[in-house]
């Protein structure tokens, strides 16, 4: 194979493979967002300095 032909290879493989990884990893990204949000525990912190402050 000819030095061009395959630099066109290397580039039509590049621009292919960088939307495709990074729409993998933003995909990544917000399941591992929503598992956290799933993961988070509501807290009430009762103040009992104040009961009738509100």
């Amino acid at each position: 194979m000819s030095t061009p032909l395959l630099f066109a290879l290397a580039a039509l493989l590049v621009l292919i493979a960088v939307p495709a990884s990074r729409d993998l990893f933003n995909a990544m990204r917000a399941q591992s967002e929503r598992d956290a949000k799933r993961r988070l525990v509501p807290v009430r912190i009762k103040d009992e300095r104040h009961p009738y402050d509100r």
